[in-house]
């Protein structure tokens, strides 16, 4: 079978498959990977490996071919989609790339999906675009090396999770570091074939990930009767004043190279209330996404600090209201609470009752929030206070050309040679990639010491994230739509040229390394 067929043949099998992130359900894809890894009869290692502490069974499925030399090039991807509420009453069909096709053809589409959908050049359906296309493209590049190696030693690495929490790739870190050590590799570069888009016939790739991290504030007021509304303070009143100052705030955006991340966005604001009274609410939290290039996570705490700061004043002028809030970060709170006599048992069987809650399908943001209320209960704290610290998940910016060498910008100018492409220096939709090193001006303490889940329901390893360092491009298949129901992927391109590339770049860093 040729290679285009072989592509197409592979990725129609794999949409057929639904593997929901964050469900039982991508195991099925596990499955397959493997079956299709297990069929290549000669110069493959592959298995795969349970993903650490997960209550949904997923694994890492990996296959390995030994080349003639220790230079080792890295194909990732992840197997797991999001969901299909987006296709409303098409749902059904959204794993049936014809039957869907079809169906789009009777419902509501603009002029370019309709014009793409009467070509015949592009194919729909969850996850044909992210990225089963990718998945597809880097296997049947695996296959045919696996006929005959060269130079190059290529790992295959498919991971689950990446659309809710990487607990996959952050999973893969020890096996990558382990592999390494074992037989003495040298990751000179990873491919995730995370699907592009295109300005003025140029496909857009990237040579950096950006950073993410999700800040968590928890403000304690003084609950009163409304009628006695100067003896209060209203949490909502501050929280709100804090939303206002900072969502869609672009002076807070982190700036590179004249590109900018997207500014603060909120993602909850809400009281504690469980029903309604006469009295002004208590607590209220709220958390937000902030997007890094360049900004440590102590950089974005500071900033919400100043930012909450700048909200009391504010909203306790207006009140007319007289009291002293004290902003503390997580950190600082325990840092309080550990003089406490029985604080150590709290917290241990407190960090325990969440941990359970999240196993029972608690998210992390709000297992965080009740963390944070039950130490100041502990501290029997009545007084206004707020609180900030981080929820997970964690995603450390990360630049590949501070990575790479020489050779890695030779890389990049020989995949130009091949395709018209532009390499940006940051993908801003958050990816598996910033798992794969650190820039080395990122300290782990602020995160860690901030983020009352670490260790205990979330981590990775910081260590070996340090030590791998591997430069990566994220080059993909041409695609629109993405989490949309008119997800969609060009034809020739993910069938025919980036099989092309991929299979140069490894012929290039053969020849060159």
């Amino acid at each position: 079978m040729d290679r285009e067929k072989r592509v197409l043949e592979l990725l129609h099998q794999m949409i057929t498959i639904d593997s929901e992130t964050a469900t039982e359900k991508e195991q099925a894809m596990e499955v397959y990977l493997l079956h299709v890894l297990s069929e290549i009869k000669e110069n493959v290692w592959c298995g795969s490996l349970p993903v650490s502490n997960d209550s949904l069974g997923r694994s890492i499925v990996y296959g390995f071919i030994e080349g003639r030399r220790a230079d080792t090039l890295i194909f990732m991807n992840h197997h797991d989609v999001v969901g299909c509420e987006a296709y409303g009453k098409l749902a059904p069909y959204a794993f049936s790339p014809e039957i869907l096709a079809e169906k789009l053809h009777h419902s509501e589409i603009d002029l370019e999906t309709e014009t793409d959908l009467d070509s015949n050049e592009w194919l729909f359906g969850r996850g044909a675009c992210d990225m089963k296309g990718g998945i597809a493209a880097q296997l049947t590049v695996f296959e045919e090396y696996a006929a005959h190696p060269e130079n190059m030693s290529l790992l295959f690495l498919s991971v689950p999770d990446e659309e809710s929490y990487s607990a996959g790739m952050r999973s893969a870190l020890p096996f990558l570091q382990q592999l390494q050590k074992e037989r003495n590799l040298q990751y000179r570069l990873l491919v995730n074939c995370e699907p592009n888009h295109k300005e003025q016939n140029n496909l857009i790739a990237y040579t950096g990930s950006v950073g993410k991290v999700l800040p968590v504030v928890l403000v304690q007021g003084k609950a009163v009767h409304i009628s006695k509304y100067a003896e209060g303070v209203n949490p909502l009143g501050i929280l709100a004043r804090l939303v206002s100052r900072t969502e869609g705030n672009w002076n807070l955006a982190d700036q590179c190279e004249g590109e900018s991340t997207p500014p603060p966005s909120w993602m909850y604001l809400r009281d504690e209330k469980k029903q309604y009274d006469f009295s002004l609410p208590w607590r209220a939290s709220a958390y937000a996404s902030f997007l890094t290039f360049k900004k440590t996570p102590e950089e974005v705490l500071g900033i919400l600090k100043k930012e909450t700061q700048a909200s009391i004043k504010a909203a306790l002028a207006q009140a007319r209201v007289q009291y002293e809030v004290p902003v503390l970060s997580y950190e600082e709170l325990l840092n309080k609470a550990k003089h406490i006599p029985g604080f150590f048992t709290f917290y241990n069987t407190l960090q325990y009752i969440e941990t359970e809650k999240l196993k029972q399908g608690g998210n992390y943001p709000a297992v965080t929030i009740d963390l944070m209320a039950q130490i100041l209960d502990f501290l029997e704290e009545r007084e206004p206070v707020v609180v900030m610290g981080f929820a997970p998940p964690f995603y450390p910016a990360v630049d590949s050309r501070n990575m790479g060498d020489k050779s890695f910008r030779a890389v990049l100018q020989a995949v130009t040679n091949c395709l018209p492409v532009r390499f940006d220096p940051y993908f801003t939709g958050v990816s598996d990639c910033s798992y794969c090193g650190l820039e080395s001006t990122l300290e782990g303490t602020a995160c860690q010491d901030n983020m009352p889940l670490w260790g205990s329901a979330y981590q990775f390893d910081w260590q070996a994230l340090s030590d791998i360092r591997i430069p990566f491009i994220l080059l993909g298949p041409w695609g629109k739509d993405l989490h949309c129901r008119t997800e969609r992927v060009h034809i020739s391109s993910v069938s025919r040229i980036l099989p092309d590339v991929l299979r140069q770049i490894l012929t290039y860093l053969g020849k060159n390394y």
